[in-house]
């Protein structure tokens, strides 16, 4: 039986070598990776030590070049083949290569297509040595049709094993987030190289975890399945996944300017539970919409999803609520509604993106058509472009703002009176919109659009306020160091502090204090 074909790749662009990993099924083709150097010296270091049959290197690199690698393997009797990667197809620097023992060379621009694949099988590696090009359809392709099947909920075919164990296990679905301007950044160099290099690094990620399947499920969505046979306890098990998948997100953010959202299903048990876990994974890729952050877990929000009828039910009425208050031209109860409709959304936790974007196009074109009014025709469209329900609610408010007349809400100058509260009586601890929104029971969005509103500053600047107010009580009537009087005002540092003084006094807290 032929042993695998050990291969080396040698490149200073770790995206090369990533684009180089993913051109070619290597190993259902019989050959084995079994190491990267990002410099000539690191390529000789690898050589020496993996003896590789064959290596891709590249033949422009910073200190030792790809020529004078190859001279340096030539001196040492390397046995094996060397495919040279150029950028440039001239035919000195070619001709340079293969008269220094290179076997072959290929463009990087064609990577992708049939020049790294075609060159790599063309080879003749040694009788005990031979790629196995007999199975066209390799064992991972067999694989990810058969998952996609399950995912779907459509499986016809043969049964095939699974790389994780479906005894128990989770699935995490990954969405990369603004499409579009990622295929826009790829429109020259193609999403393949893309793709390939994105599930590299997902790859690389998950190197610890031996027990997984991953697919690129479609243009936008990778689902990966985990298991942890070797691990007795749930709370561990959670404690790694929820190490991994931060990690996860900054290698792809570092690497490819890229953010992700990741959804993780709970875990569940047996292949027929596949297509539910894959669903969980799914719904929690849409909370993405309704809050500022990247990794969602469907155990945190487990008791949600189990009423979600009773929440989706409360939420209908509500929106029929705005109907008839729009219908019957109580126009000035209308942002009080959508401002009850918007917390209902956020406590209740599963609504999708989807039905909060037609129900606000329904109730702008409602509005529109009750007043008559067309002088903002686009901005049912807007609301389709937006990434957020905070996005969404102020494009709402802004135009409600414009369009219905204005009144004086007792409500709203109470919520307002509030917060005014609230931070006077909390203006020594670190203090910021979220905070204030999170007492309130309100957006930040609309938190901040009613305080500047009443209080004709934001909330920042009533903050600081405050607490300069509270630091001149205390350097008139008290002995206290100005360090310590910055520490009971709330301030980071005497030098924060110093600044915010000086910016509102006109004068130091020093100056204030001798006057």
């Amino acid at each position: 039986m032929s042993r695998k074909i050990k291969v080396l790749i040698v490149d200073d662009e770790v995206l090369v070598r990533i684009g180089i990993i993913h051109a070619f099924a290597w190993e259902e083709n019989g050959f084995e990776i079994v190491g990267e150097a990002a410099d000539g010296e690191g390529c000789l270091q690898m050589a020496r030590k993996c003896k590789p049959d064959l290596i891709v290197l590249d033949i422009n690199m910073p200190g030792m070049n790809g020529l004078q690698v190859l001279q340096r393997l030539k001196d040492e009797d390397y046995p094996g083949k060397v495919i040279m990667l150029t950028c440039y197809d001239e035919f000195e620097y070619v001709r340079e290569a293969l008269r220094c023992g290179a076997a072959d060379y290929v463009l990087k621009s064609n990577l992708s297509e049939c020049g790294l694949p075609d060159a790599v099988l063309r080879l003749d590696y040694g009788t005990d040595k031979q790629p196995d090009t007999e199975n066209t359809l390799s064992q991972k392709i067999k694989c990810e049709i058969y998952l996609r099947q399950k995912m779907d909920g459509c499986f016809f075919g043969d049964i095939v094993e699974l790389d994780f164990h479906p005894d128990c296990f989770c699935a995490v679905a990954c969405k990369i987030r603004g499409i579009e301007k990622v295929e826009a950044r790829y429109a020259r160099k193609g999403m393949d190289l893309f793709y390939r290099s994105l599930n590299s690094l997902l790859e690389q990620a998950l190197q610890n975890c031996p027990e997984y399947n991953m697919l690129q499920y479609d243009r936008e969505n990778v689902g990966i399945f985990l298991s942890f046979s070797d691990m007795t306890s749930t709370h561990d098990i959670w404690m790694r996944i929820r190490r991994l998948l931060p990690h996860m997100h900054s290698i792809i953010q570092n690497y490819l300017d890229v953010d992700m959202l990741f959804g993780v299903s709970a875990f569940v048990h047996g292949e027929e539970e596949i297509k539910k876990a894959w669903e969980q994974a799914c719904a929690m890729l849409e909370r993405g919409f309704l809050e500022k952050r990247e990794i969602f877990y469907y155990d945190d929000v487990r008791e949600n999803f189990q009423k979600k009828d009773e929440a989706l039910k409360t939420l209908e009425k509500q929106e029929v609520l705005l109907k008839e208050q729009i219908i019957d031209e109580r126009l000035d109860e209308v942002r009080e509604g959508m401002q009850a409709w918007c917390e209902q959304i956020r406590k209740g936790k599963v609504a999708d993106s989807g039905h909060i974007k037609d129900f606000c196009q329904d109730i702008i074109k409602l509005i529109q058509a009750k007043e008559k009014s067309w002088s903002d025709l686009d901005i049912a469209e807007k609301i389709k472009e937006q990434e957020t329900l905070e996005e969404t609610e102020t494009l709402i408010y802004t135009y409600l703002e414009q369009i219905l007349p204005e009144r004086t809400d007792q409500n709203t100058n109470w919520q307002v009176r509030r917060a005014c509260d609230y931070i006077k009586e909390h203006y020594r601890k670190d203090l910021n919109l979220n905070c204030i929104a999170e007492y309130l029971e309100l957006s930040e969005s609309y938190t901040s659009r009613i305080f500047n509103k009443y209080m004709g500053m934001n909330i920042p600047a009533y903050i600081n306020q405050v607490r300069i107010e509270q630091a001149k009580e205390l350097l008139k009537n008290t002995n206290k160091k100005i360090y310590e009087i910055a520490q009971e005002t709330g301030y980071i540092s005497t030098t924060a502090f110093h600044i915010a003084f000086k910016k509102q006094e006109g004068i130091t807290p020093i100056e204030f204090r001798n006057q």
